[in-house]
C-alpha cells in the first residue's frame, strides 16, 4: 500500500490567506472586531506571507503573517497578540514562538501544539500622565477535542474544537502565573467561528467578505443541497 501524502503545509484551511478576506466578529458583548488579509505574497520555496489588518473599537493595528511547514505564524505571537495591537496601547514583542494555528496534519482529533508571547505594553499616551511598562508573558497549550457542527450569525459549520490553557504571568523570574481554560472552534476556509471562556462567548464570527468568492460547501450555507435536475425527456 502506498501512504498517503500528508496534506501540503499552505495554504492552511485553518487560516486561510487570501488577499481581501474579511471576517467580522462581535467581540464581547457589542464591540466589533474585523480581521482583513492584504499582501498575499506566495514565495517559491512554498511558504506564502501576507499583512494581517485588525480593528477594533475604532482602533486599528496590523501585523504579518507567515505560513510555512510549521503552521501560520504572526508577528504579534497568536491570536492575544493581533488582538493587543488593536488595543491602542504600543506593544512591543520581545519573545514569539510558536503557530497561531499549527499545521494542517496537527489539526486533527487529539493533535496538540504550544506557543509562548512575551511582551511589553504601555498605555497610551496622555497629557502629564505616567505611561508604566508592563511586561507579560502569556504560554498557550492547545488540543483538539471534538469534531461538531457550529451554529453563528455567519452560519452553520463544520468545525474543530480546540481547548486552550493560557496561562499569563509577570514576565520577571518566578513570577507565579494564572492559568485560564477557552474553547475555540476554526472551519475550514474559514478560520476562526467562536471563542468561549467560562461558558461566555468571547468572540462570535458575523460575516464572511471574500473578493473572490468561492463556491461554498452544503455545511457553510445552513446544510442546503441543490436539488437533482432529472433529464428531460426525449
Amino acid at each position: 500500500m502506498v501512504a498517503a501524502a500528508a496534506p501540503a503545509p499552505c495554504p492552511n484551511p485553518w487560516f486561510p490567506m487570501e488577499d481581501g478576506l474579511t471576517l467580522t466578529y462581535r467581540a464581547g458583548r457589542s464591540s466589533e472586531l474585523v480581521l482583513a488579509t492584504k499582501d498575499v505574497a506566495p514565495a517559491p520555496d512554498g511558504t506564502v506571507k501576507a499583512t494581517l489588518a485588525v480593528s477594533l473599537k475604532g482602533r486599528s493595528g496590523q501585523t504579518d503573517l507567515t505560513c510555512d511547514a510549521q503552521g501560520v505564524r504572526t508577528g504579534l505571537g497568536g491570536l492575544e497578540g493581533t488582538l493587543l495591537s488593536a488595543s491602542g496601547m504600543d506593544v512591543q514583542v520581545v519573545n514569539a514562538e510558536g503557530a497561531a494555528v499549527p499545521a494542517p496534519s496537527v489539526m486533527v482529533m487529539g493533535g496538540t501544539w504550544k506557543n509562548s508571547l512575551s511582551v511589553k505594553l504601555q498605555p497610551p499616551a496622555k497629557k502629564g500622565g505616567l505611561r508604566p511598562t508592563i511586561a507579560t508573558t502569556f504560554d498557550k497549550e492547545a488540543t483538539v477535542v471534538g469534531e461538531e457542527e457550529v451554529t453563528v450569525a455567519a452560519g452553520t459549520f463544520k468545525a474543530l474544537k480546540i481547548k486552550n490553557i493560557t496561562t499569563a504571568r509577570a514576565s520577571r523570574p518566578g513570577a507565579e502565573g494564572r492559568s485560564m481554560e477557552s474553547f475555540m472552534w476554526f472551519a475550514p476556509d474559514v478560520g476562526i467561528l467562536k471563542l468561549t471562556t467560562d461558558g461566555e462567548t468571547n468572540l462570535e464570527l458575523l460575516k464572511v467578505d471574500r473578493p473572490n468568492a468561492k463556491v461554498k460547501p452544503a455545511s457553510i450555507q445552513g446544510g442546503a443541497k441543490k436539488k437533482a435536475v432529472k433529464p428531460a425527456k426525449g
